[in-house]
């Protein structure tokens, strides 16, 4: 079977609701706990047959992706490895970023995932769980965000989840200080461990009362990411100097910050402001989705 056209698809950024992080296990990986969302802000990605795979990235946000070492050529190259329904496939694959790069979004991992599911979909490829998980893991622990459009607390290592079964329903005003963050380089800054994993505790107060929960649940990599990149406390003082919201956090390990609105009409009168004073930042209104 080969493609006998040109398919586009859509992959979504996410975001960190709260984010708590506790010390290494005995495999020397961290355990998190976070609640996840999908957002209304999607990378766009074509794909073809071609004689060769070739990867190319277009956008703002291109620059600083190897159109060599990057999450979709590994895992294309992982997958062709694991199927031989696959082996002697080529594609042809652009990636249109609207997503930025480095912010705690997941635009990358987003996008290697998305296309796994295209590929096992459209050549109707068998994999055994534990194949898929291999799959999965390979891309990175924050691919687990990205197997299904719904809200997630995610545990463990990033490996497990419960699905959220509530509606979220958050305006959102996305803000990116235009110089990314690292994961690595936030963990191994980071100092700040929450002690006991209170899922089931932590559901029931978000549930109760959204806006409550998100001003005391922070997230414990905001600390290490401010270090490594004051823009991200520089942004966060002057939006609450301002009196627009008391509500920003940052998602992920960063550097993207959000604010969220109880009204569309205060979220537009924000972003101008933004605009005004970091004219270089990038800004997107978005929703959360599920």
């Amino acid at each position: 079977m080969v493609l006998t056209k040109k398919f586009t698809i859509s992959s979504p950024a996410k975001i960190n609701l709260y984010l708590k992080f506790f010390k290494k296990r005995n495999n020397n990986l961290h355990e998190i706990e976070s609640l996840v969302s999908h957002i209304s802000l999607f990378d766009k990605i074509e794909i073809s047959n071609s004689k060769k795979t070739r990867v190319n990235f277009f956008g703002k946000f291109s620059n600083l992706i190897s159109s060599h070492d990057n999450s979709v050529i590994k895992i294309l190259n992982i997958l062709k490895k694991k199927n031989k329904k696959i082996k002697n496939k080529n594609f042809l694959i652009k990636v249109f970023k609207n997503i930025p790069v480095g912010a705690g979004l997941g635009g990358g991992t987003s996008n290697a995932v998305s296309i796994l599911f295209f590929l096992i979909k459209k050549f109707k490829l068998k994999l055994g769980k534990k194949v898929m998980n291999d799959l999965l893991n390979q891309i990175g622990t924050d691919s687990y965000n990205f197997i299904n459009p719904y809200s997630k607390i995610l545990y463990g290592t990033g490996t497990k989840f419960k699905l959220f079964k509530s509606k979220i329903n958050l305006n959102l005003l996305l803000i990116f200080p235009n110089i990314p963050n690292y994961t690595k380089e936030i963990y191994v800054l980071n100092n700040n461990f929450s002690v006991k994993n209170r899922s089931n505790i932590y559901i029931k107060n978000f549930c109760k009362d959204k806006f409550k929960f998100l001003k005391t649940n922070q997230n414990d990599l905001l600390e290490a990411a401010q270090k490594n990149n004051p823009r991200i406390k520089n942004l966060m003082i002057f939006i609450k100097k301002k009196q627009f919201s008391n509500l920003i956090q940052m998602s992920g390990s960063g550097s993207c910050c959000y604010v969220v609105f109880k009204n569309k009409k205060n979220l537009l009168k924000c972003q101008k402001f933004v605009k005004k004073q970091y004219k270089s930042y990038w800004t997107a209104v978005v929703k959360t989705i599920k």
